[in-house]
């Protein structure tokens, strides 16, 4: 791990916050992918996240990936896993798998927020998934879960 490679076959990506493909995740919060699997050999993915105000993102864990995510814009009350807080702008948290986060957004614009997953194998595939069931407004948790690890909580 110590190793020092001086190449490598990830690929450079540029993108403009509103060029991402945006995938809903609830009826008022969306996901778009910056930086996907096939530029990062499945080893991350890089998401641009809206939260509109008295949106949120549902209380879940991940069973197989790593969290992080940095606030851009905003001010949230988040969960993470028995810590209620609030937090803002500039601020940072990392969620390792297994923990558990909700994040409401508490003011007035929409929050603006990056997450970091690592590892990225099937995060466009979950995203696609439940953007599907989000318009269909036919949850399967079941599947998300078999299929992605991702466990959604009740409140």
């Amino acid at each position: 791990m110590n190793e020092r490679i001086e190449k490598t076959n990830k690929k450079l990506v540029i993108k403009k916050w509103e060029s991402s493909k945006k995938f809903w995740m609830t009826e008022n919060e969306f996901t778009g992918i910056v930086v996907g699997k096939e530029a990062t050999n499945s080893e991350y993915v890089i998401t641009d996240g809206i939260i509109e105000p008295e949106g949120f993102i549902p209380n879940h864990y991940h069973k197989w990936e790593d969290q992080t995510f940095h606030i851009i814009e905003g001010k949230l009350e988040v969960v993470i896993g028995k810590e209620k807080m609030t937090v803002n702008s500039g601020d940072t948290i990392h969620c390792p798998k297994g923990i558990a986060h909700f994040m409401k957004n508490i003011g007035q614009e929409n929050a603006k927020v990056i997450s970091y997953i690592f590892p990225g194998d099937w995060a466009e595939d979950f995203f696609t998934e439940t953007s599907r069931q989000v318009k269909a407004r036919k949850p399967d948790l079941k599947l998300i879960e078999e299929k992605f690890g991702v466990v959604y909580l009740k409140e």
